[in-house]
């Protein structure tokens, strides 16, 4: 199926926040053919532009960036201590495989801890902080593992894996090569507009939505869409966490905000939300409405930028988020795409800001 191969393509390029040169040329290649010119802009942005006739601009964006881990210290033995990069939870690194992106290439490496059968009871029932991990990569001194190119700076992800659950996808970084599939395959569903679309696969979401205010004010789109995942269902969530599931069609969010690390938040205009919503249902497509007030997307800072732009949100949901195994649909990677360019080919000149003077 072309889309998991498109989709493992995505997953197994490497891109933790800040070094997303890896995915970046492999999205490259990808848009390529479906844009009328590919650029890099000055923060890292990959951004393909698609010309209509007209003079509307829509900007379509997904980050491509993951959550990841940088080295913070190479110690006398040659044992790598590490922080995270983006919201990861500390349960979800003990014991994992990883790499860690040098300038010499890739080194696998395992987070390591003290074994269960040295560990007093207390410590067995204590939570263990990311400062008391690490990561063994085999070298024996600092000087070996500087030889093997690892050094204070570097940044790394979860080894890159995928395989099947059934009708499922579990691995790494669905969160968001899945958005960035979903623009892609968007583009090829599109044919000519007025508008010109601005296809952005955006940095450094993780550490804050940052690519995605850049490139909004480079562009100055006059409407946007954000592609994310979403909190779909598991046996420890609620329903009133999240009424979300996996398989149900994408998730079409009306409202968002995140108090946790920053106060961001965004709420779609109802003009916007009304017409993702009637592209949904017109054409047939399965969409569930979700309010997040947990967590924020690129959409949190994009709609911010110059004098606003409104901006819709369409998510594909993901089980176990920011973790080795997210889990998500296929299907729901196929309904957004074709939500995302239904509901662009809704857009016209009257989203034009100067169309909608009332004097």
């Amino acid at each position: 199926m072309a889309l998991l191969k498109d989709l493992e393509a995505l997953i197994k390029a490497h891109g933790p926040s800040g070094r997303e040169d890896e995915v970046r040329d492999v999205i490259a290649e990808m848009l390529k053919p479906l844009v009328d010119e590919v650029y890099i802009d000055n923060l890292g942005n990959l951004i393909g532009v698609r010309h209509g006739s007209g003079e509307l601009k829509v900007m379509v964006e997904a980050h491509m960036d993951e959550v990841g881990i940088v080295v913070r210290y190479v110690d006398d033995d040659g044992w790598i201590w590490f922080d995270r990069v983006g919201g990861i939870h500390e349960r979800s690194l003990l014991g994992q495989r990883m790499t860690i992106l040098t300038d010499l290439g890739p080194v696998k490496g395992v987070v390591g801890l003290k074994g269960r059968h040295l560990l007093t009871e207390e410590e067995a029932r204590r939570a263990v902080s990311v400062k008391e991990m690490w990561i063994d990569i085999g070298a024996r001194s600092r000087a070996e593992a500087e030889d093997m190119g690892v050094k204070i700076g570097d940044l790394g992800t979860f080894e890159k894996r995928i395989h099947r659950l059934k009708d499922l996808v579990c691995a790494p970084s669905i969160d968001d090569r899945s958005g960035c599939l979903v623009l892609l395959e968007a583009l090829r569903r599109l044919g000519g507009l007025d508008a010109s679309i601005y296809a952005v696969f955006a940095v450094m979401e993780e550490v804050g939505c940052r690519g995605a205010l850049t490139a909004a004010y480079g562009i100055d789109p006059d409407v946007a869409i954000v592609v994310d995942t979403t909190y779909g269902e598991d046996p420890a969530t609620d329903v009133r966490e999240t009424p979300i599931r996996i398989g149900g069609g994408p998730g079409v969010r009306v409202l968002e905000a995140s108090w946790r690390w920053a106060p961001l938040g965004h709420t779609v205009p109802r003009r916007l939300l009304n017409l993702i919503v009637d592209a949904a249902e017109e054409g047939g497509i399965p969409y569930q409405r979700e309010v997040v007030t947990f967590s924020a997307t690129d959409a949190s800072t994009l709609h911010l930028a110059r004098a606003g732009i409104p901006t819709g949100e369409i998510l594909v949901a993901r089980r176990y988020s920011h973790s080795p195994v997210e889990v998500a649909s296929l299907s729901d990677i196929e309904d957004a795409a074709r939500l995302v360019a239904a509901s662009v080919e809704r857009l016209d000149a009257e989203w034009r800001p100067g169309h909608r003077r009332i004097k």
